[in-house]
């Protein structure tokens, strides 16, 4: 049997796998761009863009759009050279005894202990405002070592039926980028997008929660891998999203169980 801080640090690993995978897939699509002459190690920072708040009309439409799709995202703009990809995975997870439609709901509006608790809390950087940064581990891919963070908004909002929900919106990043020698990368061509949405509701039954999770990373296909056909292309990114939509649902059912019983706990 998992503790309760094992089970809270599956639910984390559901984001560190979306934002962590979507970041190191991005970079390798996005980035490439060999030369032939061997340099000392250098950094590459990006700085982080923020978008509109999680609560506003523009992001919502963009957050529905998202969690709208069923399962993977494909779309290659060979013209252009460029290429986007993702999932969408649907949650429906039973919380158990205790549940219900009231303590659901006065669950889903701590949304300050929701936030922390998906989240190792020596990773977790409360920014205030309903956002924090979440600092992804080290990752190397090829010869690039990224050491990312993401900044996400975590906040409740009031749904249609005036009911709680629970929403996550990725609002800026910075990849971190170390260069290692013999590999040449010019800031242009790192120009990506990584977005990471999320809801989280009382289910119609009333015995869990329901929801969604979705990412999406789009950049430029270096010239190399422009002629390479499409379905190659998008067989590679199906693969990469089945992985991630199935950690990210296993290890929700568990973190999001163990910390409803840590909430009733509590009480």
């Amino acid at each position: 049997m998992f503790t309760v801080n094992e089970k809270r640090s599956l639910s984390g690993r559901m984001l560190h796998a979306i934002l962590g995978l979507s970041l190191c897939i991005s970079y390798a699509i996005a980035f490439l761009d060999t030369g032939g002459n061997s340099f000392s190690r250098s950094k590459v920072v990006i700085e982080s863009s923020r978008r509109p708040k999680a609560t506003s009309a523009s992001t919502n439409t963009r957050r529905q759009e998202l969690l709208s799709r069923n399962g993977p995202h494909f779309r290659l703009d060979r013209f252009r050279g460029k290429v986007e990809f993702g999932a969408t995975a649907k949650l429906v997870t039973e919380l158990g005894s205790g549940a219900n439609n009231e303590s659901i709901s006065t669950w889903l509006r701590d949304e300050r202990g929701l936030a922390q608790s998906i989240w190792d809390p020596s990773l977790i950087k409360d920014l205030g405002n309903s956002i924090y940064r979440l600092q992804v581990m080290k990752l190397q891919f090829v010869t690039l070592q990224l050491a990312p963070w993401v900044d996400v908004e975590m906040s409740t909002i009031q749904g249609i039926d005036d009911s709680p929900v629970f929403v996550l919106q990725s609002v800026g990043f910075d990849p971190n980028i170390e260069v290692l020698p013999g590999m040449r990368v010019s800031a242009d061509a790192l120009g990506i997008l990584i977005e990471v949405s999320g809801e989280l509701r009382a289910s119609p039954d009333g015995r869990g929660v329901a929801g969604g999770v979705a990412f999406q990373t789009s950049g430029e296909l270096p010239p190399p891998m422009r002629v390479l056909p499409e379905a190659a292309l998008k067989a590679a990114s199906d693969a990469i999203n089945q992985t991630i939509v199935r950690f990210a649902v296993q290890s929700f059912q568990k973190g999001a169980t163990a910390n409803f019983k840590a909430f009733l706990r509590s009480k």
